[in-house]
């Protein structure tokens, strides 16, 4: 063997978890939690959507969608903001760059909901984790019916994946698609064999439900055991259901503030997760796409 191929063999070796995204790979967990030249409410971090564009940049990905922090609550106006500075990718040649999902209060008026429709909003964010709640468990499905109807929005429903067994029939029913963010949100259990993980399998094999593999650290240390097996496992169950986020700039993190995750290094771990490169790239572009609407990127790969 030559020097150079050597060279390439260590090379490979020490990059196993390294991720290079194909062209117009989407980032899809992004809380803004400031508008442009103005101070972030709720002692917030000042993360404008400009903070955003350096971040876009070392990840190598080029849309993006949005999601209203829960600290914000019912106001989107922030989320709106941001989708408008984000529109286009950040060489500010390709349009059509970003998504938007909102959260709405139960009832909220008919024509309220059409206008945020109108300003590029494609989704809705419910937060039914506990202490948490956006809306009462007893009126979400209700809610969640009304406001499809009215605007077609899919659903991105935070929730504790060890609960899921418990609402899994409604969810089945919903007409629209759901996205479950945090690696389905397994907070109380990881274990493979509890009764809300056997729900998720079942509810990602009827085709609407969707999981984000997103902020690690919500559920585990990132790199254990126990968070890799999780993802390993969902992976290999349905890659097609599978999609990424950077969830910066991490505003659920309850370690130091000094110490806060790397979005490079958490895209690494989905390299970790994901060996081969075409299921990666599926995950980072093509489920999105369809997920989310995005049209096919112009750039071939």
């Amino acid at each position: 063997m030559s020097f150079e191929a050597f060279l390439g063999d260590l090379r490979a070796d020490t990059d196993t978890r390294r991720v290079t995204p194909p062209p117009g790979a989407i980032d899809c967990d992004v809380r803004i939690t400031a508008a442009s030249g103005e101070a972030p409410p709720k002692d917030l971090p000042d993360c404008p959507a400009e903070h955003y564009r350096p971040v876009q940049d070392e990840l190598g990905v080029a849309r993006v969608v949005l999601i209203q922090p829960d600290a914000l609550g019912f106001d989107n106006s922030t989320l709106l903001a941001a989708l408008q500075v984000l529109s286009a990718d950040p060489e500010g040649v390709v349009e059509d760059c970003a998504r938007a999902f909102c959260m709405v209060r139960p009832g909220t008026d008919a024509a309220e909901l059409k206008d945020l429709a109108a300003a590029g909003v494609t989704g809705m964010r419910v937060t039914m984790l506990r202490h948490q709640e956006s809306c009462p468990w007893d009126e979400i499905d209700r809610h969640v019916r009304r406001v499809h109807d009215l605007t077609g929005w899919d659903v991105e429903l935070a929730m504790d994946g060890s609960d899921l067994h418990e609402v899994a029939q409604m969810i089945r029913a919903w007409p629209c698609n759901i996205i479950l963010p945090d690696l389905g949100g397994f907070r109380f259990s990881r274990s493979l064999t509890q009764p809300g993980f056997r729900s998720l399998r079942h509810l990602v094999d009827r085709g609407r439900v969707w999981v984000k593999l997103a902020a690690p650290y919500l559920i585990g240390k990132d790199g254990s055991p126990e968070v890799s097996e999780l993802a390993g496992a969902l992976v290999d169950w349905a890659p097609e259901r599978m999609v990424w986020g950077s969830a910066w700039p991490h505003l659920n993190w309850t370690g130091e503030a000094d110490s806060l995750p790397e979005s490079l290094g958490l895209m690494e771990s989905l390299g970790a997760w994901v060996t081969d490169e075409e299921v990666r790239d599926r995950i980072l572009l093509e489920n999105p796409e369809g997920l989310y609407g995005f049209g096919m990127w112009p750039v071939a790969k």
